[in-house]
């Protein structure tokens, strides 16, 4: 009889994140994920019940990991800086726009819990939403970019960049390198 293999909870939810990408929710099985891992199914039932908790799971850790992100930004750097860093930290997480549709369509097995978690979510990319407001007023304030600019524009532009098909086209880096350009040149004060 062979060894088990062993394997960390972090291990399972990047292969989940694998598969959601390249398969979508309907993709994900443990059957699949436990063939990716080269585990049995049993040892993923060790640390998930089902897939609606493996996936809501891999949403909240994915959030959870966003977050911290934007928490760890400076609050010492310039305004614009901050902002550069927060279209980073979006494109790079760009999957978080799946995270809604894939809520709606656990519910059917968890209904509190997946609204509890949308919810969650809800007042998570709001809050950030929010900061970011304020890092674009701060940016006016402080001269660095025109104030006749609506900032709600400017908000929606880097909260919805996530959205932007070509993302996968340039990858992750060149893509914020362009948006950010684009933006700084469009109200940047000369």
């Amino acid at each position: 009889m062979g060894r088990k293999r062993i394997l960390t909870k972090e291990e399972i939810l990047k292969e989940t994140g694998a598969l959601l990408r390249k398969e979508g929710i309907h993709g994900v099985h443990f059957k699949k994920l436990s063939t990716e891992l080269q585990v049995s199914r049993s040892t993923l039932y060790e640390y998930f019940k089902n897939k609606e908790d493996l996936i809501l799971s891999y949403m909240r850790n994915m959030m959870e990991e966003m977050t911290k992100q934007i928490e760890a930004i400076p609050e010492e750097e310039a305004p614009n800086k901050k902002l550069y860093s927060l279209l980073y930290i979006f494109l790079d997480h760009a999957e978080t726009h799946h995270i809604d549709q894939m809520i709606r369509e656990l519910q059917n097995s968890d209904q509190t819990l997946a609204l509890f978690y949308r919810t969650k979510i809800h007042e998570d990319l709001m809050g950030t939403y929010n900061q970011m407001l304020d890092w674009i007023d701060d940016a006016k304030k402080s001269g660095i970019w025109k104030d006749k600019i609506e900032s709600e524009m400017v908000a929606d532009l880097i909260f919805h960049s996530i959205l932007f098909p070509t993302r996968h086209k340039y990858g992750v880096k060149e893509m914020t390198d362009q948006l950010f350009r684009m933006i700084e040149y469009g109200v940047k004060n000369e």
